[in-house]
């Protein structure tokens, strides 16, 4: 981002702040809030635009402790009454958990007025969790071995592609959403999964091979091992911007994505603390930044230069591209999926 398009955007989203947040008040000199993070460049970017304007202008401080998010999750589960976070940041797949546990609070715009901001559909479970990003699984493939453009998962299928296939299992949300998508898109669905199988069937003798890591996936595109795929949107950006030459595609079976959440902490002892964290975190800067650096789609009203917005495929008007996923089923039939997957895959 150019640094003056940079600036009016903090700008705007600064005069689009709260008062009480704009105030140099100092008012939570004494707190520290526990977060737990994703690592490298998600916390570098929370921190600069989320712990420390807080401190500048509140005395607020927020630590960031990076590891599995399903290990934080499981944590505030064991602890309720002494959980080790104040606020937990974890997936769609998450959620559905930790509503049932009983363990995070709902936000609704009257306790934090900047959730106003988000744009409609982003949330996926009512009052609950915060969605700062969305990532989308895309079609992609390789323009130098793949002469006829790819439009659907199902051209996966195409013999051409035989052995330079990549996917996910499911251990990786990607790879059910992959398989969500082969289901709705040959007139299945979340209660009835077969036509994804059958679809992946199809699919499978063009396969090289299926990973759960995003970051091995990314690898065996970058060494030309697999040509074609699905891929999470943001990654797909990197590898492009590396000199890949990778086409990158909304599929005719649409757009299947998980969103990424702050979800206030039952039993937190700063519940005025977080609010202004959450308040923080919709002012548009960390999400408008995000959305520039992974390429994510944003989850608020916030603007970006053409230049940015160009490249991701829900921004804006086009977020509505966006299908909506049932996760409370997805938990309840991922164990089964992900067996039959492995039995059927092999």
């Amino acid at each position: 981002m150019r640094r003056r398009e940079f600036i009016s955007l903090s700008v705007a989203s600064a005069l689009a702040a709260p008062a009480i947040l704009r105030a140099q008040d100092k008012s939570f000199s004494d707190i520290t809030l526990q977060v737990n993070g994703y690592g490298g460049d998600y916390d570098r970017l929370m921190t600069e635009f989320i712990s420390k304007p807080l401190f500048e202008r509140t005395g607020l401080k927020v630590v960031f402790t990076p590891g599995a998010s399903q290990a934080a999750v499981a944590k505030v589960i064991a602890t309720p009454d002494n959980p080790p976070y104040d606020i937990i940041l974890c997936d769609s797949p998450s959620l559905p958990e930790l509503i049932t546990a009983g363990v995070i609070e709902p936000i609704t715009n009257d306790s934090v007025p900047g959730v106003s901001r988000l744009r409609p559909g982003m949330r996926e479970f009512d009052d609950y969790g915060i969605p700062i990003a969305v990532a989308s699984m895309v079609l992609t493939y390789n323009t130098d071995h793949v002469k006829e453009p790819l439009t659907s998962f199902a051209d996966l299928a195409r013999p051409v592609l035989k052995d330079r296939v990549g996917m996910f299992n499911l251990e990786n949300t990607g790879g059910l959403l992959f398989l969500i998508a082969l289901a709705e898109g040959n007139g299945g669905g979340m209660d009835n999964i077969d036509p994804g199988f059958t679809a992946l069937a199809k699919i499978a003798p063009n396969v090289a091979s299926t990973t759960p890591s995003t970051v091995n996936l990314q690898q065996l595109f970058q060494q030309e091992e697999i040509w074609a795929g699905g891929l999470w949107d943001g990654r797909v950006h990197a590898l492009r911007l590396a000199g890949m030459p990778l086409e990158l595609v909304a599929p005719t079976e649409g757009l299947y994505a998980v969103r990424s959440y702050f979800n206030p902490v039952k039993n937190s002892k700063h519940p005025e603390a977080v609010r202004a964290f959450i308040e923080q975190a919709m002012s548009g800067e960390l999400v408008g930044e995000i959305a520039r650096f992974f390429r994510f789609g944003p989850t608020t009203d916030v603007q970006l230069p053409d230049d940015v917005a160009s490249t991701i495929l829900t921004y804006g008007e086009r977020a509505k591209m966006i299908k909506p996923v049932n996760w409370r089923k997805v938990a309840e039939n991922r164990a089964s999926w992900f067996s039959r997957f492995n039995r059927e895959m092999r």
